[in-house]
């Protein structure tokens, strides 16, 4: 399996590259570049749009930066730069891998930029895979380009890895990765990279990619963050210097909360549900975190047919270290039947998330870049679905239950003004 290492020692640098029996295959010295193939991957494209703010489709900014970085790049003596995609291609994301390993990439980057469903978000971010055999290194190379993005203006959003939440496992045992391209180049023996520009919805960051000006700078930032983290001298000889984000992996909110922790979810079972749906579920859970928790939910599979189904807890704004009864709403439309649950999601309040995959009789926890906790979990949040609920009595309640923890306002659904001769009829 391919793996990449740098190393420094005296004037000596080397890049060693193996094949998939682990054998090392190539070593250069200082002062050479290495034959280094890189994957560009344009994200998107054709008809797979992405993100579009001010008129303007991510495919076509992701496609334009992929060009721009390959133009700079191959001004590197013995660098070769191809791209995943043609301009107006709509490709899956394994065939994307596939060309990359066809053109035997030592690594594969793709191009991305971001948004939010809050429209509050900003910076620059990298996802990583969570693969153990690349995850350090690509993590000390999304600081390099964390770094460049911080010289630039913008702000640094944060490193991270996020584990699958449909069970899937790699040779070794271990899960796989959300991002289909982070685990299509895995299974490749490529490692990749996730690079997420700026946030098209956010006024700060439209500057950097609303012009072409603004696209150049950030193709000079991925290209200087290439060539210093693997060295790479120019025809005259010279080295770019590296430049380190001011927190190894942090987001935003992280820097100015002092905090760079992940969630951890420490127990969890069903309390209370009567197996109709529409219905309200009452589950205790308990949560370590520095910041509180702010959003958790729960990926159920029926055991007979393996339909999947969402489940969102509907909490306080955070959920503070400890144990917690709440509430949440077990949807219309789901088919009757037992359901386990094999996946629970978390995120804090600095913005860092934590996933856990049930694995026989525990739930294996992984959060930002690291691995978290495992927790004993033998099937204590179980459902059983047995029929249908009453619609009006399940939401009202709901609107009860949130209005009791603070999530909504009673004179938010209820239009006039309240006195006390008014009554509320059910």
């Amino acid at each position: 399996m391919k793996c990449f290492k740098r190393c420094v020692a005296v004037m000596i640098f080397c890049i060693i590259l193996a094949d998939k029996s682990g054998i090392a295959v190539k070593a250069v010295e200082a002062g050479n570049n290495p034959s280094l193939v890189i994957a560009l991957d344009p994200g998107h494209g054709g008809e797979e749009e992405g993100a579009m703010y001010y008129g303007m489709m991510e495919k076509d900014i992701n496609y334009r930066m992929a060009q721009l970085v390959k133009q700079q790049l191959e001004k590197y003596p013995g660098v070769t730069v191809i791209l995943t995609r043609e301009e107006e291609e709509t490709l899956p994301l394994y065939e994307r891998a596939n060309r990359a390993l066809t053109a035997d990439a030592d690594i594969l980057l793709s191009l991305h930029f971001n948004a939010s469903a809050s429209h509050l978000s900003k910076g620059a971010s990298v996802y990583v895979t969570t693969a153990e055999a690349y995850r350090e290194k690509l993590r000390q190379f999304a600081d390099y380009l964390l770094g460049e993005f911080e010289a630039l203006g913008l702000e640094n959003a944060g490193t991270f890895a996020r584990v699958t939440q449909m069970g899937g496992r790699r040779a070794d045992g271990t899960f796989d990765d959300y991002y289909g391209i982070l685990r299509h180049s895995y299974n490749n023996g490529i490692p990749a990279m996730i690079i997420e520009h700026c946030y098209m919805d956010a006024e700060e960051d439209k500057p950097f990619f609303y012009t072409e000006e603004g696209l150049k700078k950030l193709a000079e930032a991925d290209v200087n963050a290439i060539a210093s983290y693997y060295d790479l001298a120019d025809l005259e000889g010279k080295k770019v210097t590296p430049k380190h984000a001011k927190r190894f992996g942090a987001t935003t909110k992280a820097l100015e909360k002092n905090y760079d922790e992940s969630p951890n979810v420490t127990a969890i079972k069903l309390i209370d549900y009567d197996g109709m749906v529409p219905g309200i579920a009452t589950f205790e859970i308990a949560v370590e975190d520095g910041v509180g928790v702010t959003s958790v939910y729960l990926v159920y599979q029926n055991v007979e047919t393996d339909e999947t189904m969402t489940v969102y807890l509907t909490q306080p704004d955070t959920l503070t270290t400890g144990s917690h009864r709440i509430k949440a709403l077990i949807p219309v439309g789901v088919a009757t039947g037992e359901y386990r649950l094999i996946y629970i999601g978390a995120y804090n309040a600095v913005g860092y998330d934590a996933g856990y995959n049930l694995s026989g009789d525990a739930m294996v926890g992984f959060g930002k870049c690291d691995w978290l906790n495992t927790f004993a979990y033998s099937g204590e949040a179980g459902l059983n679905i047995m029929g249908k609920g009453r619609i009006l009595d399940t939401y009202t309640d709901m609107l009860d239950y949130e209005i009791e923890i603070g999530k909504r306002e009673w004179h938010t659904i209820w239009p006039v003004p309240l006195h006390a001769d008014v009554v509320r009829i059910r």
